[in-house]
């Protein structure tokens, strides 16, 4: 007997969209603990790495030359003195450090992104980690391009915002002035102004691109792109064509980030307030501990967003003509899949 199925017959359908896409991508992303804990500790051993050297400065600097307790809230002007040339050589030479630093969290958010939208694309269940790892491999030189892409896009609209363009436009064109300078104006006021509004147009241009990456990324994952490019391209279109549908579900969960950010500003300031010559580790660890919270929660808003972007790009993309590589289907990691109703490839049983 053949479980040979014809293309024709109805292929099983994708789950109702939820009514609250943000909320839905939270807790299933809340529910992949072991997945989140495991992106949480990439990111802190690269923070790590990168705030070790300086406390070792700071350590052996401070080494039984200033009384205890002295500078907790802030550096005195005798330590900035004392410190000042040893502070900038070592702040000059760990430029190159922190940079590759940067360049390598990059990568890593690459990889995570594929690990992210494997998860969220495959409808088998169980080993999250190890498919996560896998999806990370799978899309990652295609995410990198992604990120090279999105790097050329940011730095167009800098020059727009910042350079001649917003000079020509804004000061010479709306506000008339004799010379293309802030300086030219005649009110302070006016000119802080400008300057927020020009910083207000990059922020929201700079929201804006980062969701249009996280977008190419989920299309490339959901339709096999190769070219970035054109990926790219289409999610131009499909945010223009559906703005509201596409970047509500992106705003609630920059909006639950920022609550959750703003929160744990308070209990720093709360906590720095505290210290002092007879503050004890507790408050120290306190803080620390405020760090790690609003990392990890940055990190599962990271995945939540990837949830988002598979659930509306299924929404609101019309698929393919071929068949759907992530259709119900059994097999391991990184082998061969098998379609849970007959064999859409004709192989005998």
């Amino acid at each position: 007997m053949s479980g040979w199925q014809d293309p024709r017959d109805p292929q099983p359908t994708e789950p109702e969209l939820p009514r609250w896409i943000f909320l839905h991508a939270l807790r299933v992303t809340l529910g992949r603990a072991s997945v989140w804990l495991t992106h949480f500790g990439l990111f802190a051993a690269l923070a790590a790495a990168a705030a070790a050297p300086w406390f070792g400065f700071y350590d052996t600097a401070f080494a039984h030359r200033y009384e205890p307790g002295a500078n907790v809230l802030e550096l005195n002007e005798t330590v900035r003195v004392d410190l000042n040339h040893a502070r900038a050589a070592f702040e000059a030479g760990s430029r190159v450090w922190v940079g590759v630093l940067s360049f390598v969290a990059m990568l890593v958010g690459a990889f995570t992104a594929g690990g992210w939208l494997q998860l969220f694309l495959e409808h088998s269940k169980g080993e999250s980690v190890r498919r996560f790892f896998y999806g990370g491999a799978r899309f990652f030189f295609r995410f990198v391009r992604v990120i090279l892409m999105t790097l050329f896009v940011l730095q167009l609209l800098a020059w727009l915002v910042y350079g001649k363009p917003w000079d020509w436009l804004v000061l010479d064109k709306i506000l008339e002035l004799p010379k293309p300078e802030l300086a030219e104006l005649t009110s302070e006021a006016v000119a802080r102004r400008t300057v927020f509004w020009q910083d207000g147009v990059y922020l929201l241009l700079f929201a804006l691109v980062l969701s249009w990456a996280d977008l190419t990324r989920t299309r490339i994952a959901v339709q096999g792109h190769k070219s970035v490019v054109w990926a790219g391209l289409c999610c131009v279109a499909t945010i223009v064509l559906h703005p509201i549908q596409v970047l509500r579900p992106l705003l609630l969960l920059l909006i639950a980030e920022g609550l959750v950010l703003a929160g744990a500003w308070l209990a720093t300031d709360a906590l720095q307030a505290s210290l002092g010559p007879d503050s004890g580790k507790g408050t120290v660890l306190a803080l620390y501990a405020v760090g790690l919270v609003v990392l990890a929660w940055r990190t599962v808003i990271r995945g939540a967003r990837y949830c988002a972007c598979v659930l509306v790009t299924r929404d609101v993309v019309r698929p393919l003509s071929r068949p759907d590589p992530w259709r119900r289907s059994i097999g391991g990691p990184g082998g061969p899949r098998y379609p849970i109703d007959g064999d859409e490839y004709g192989v005998a049983l």
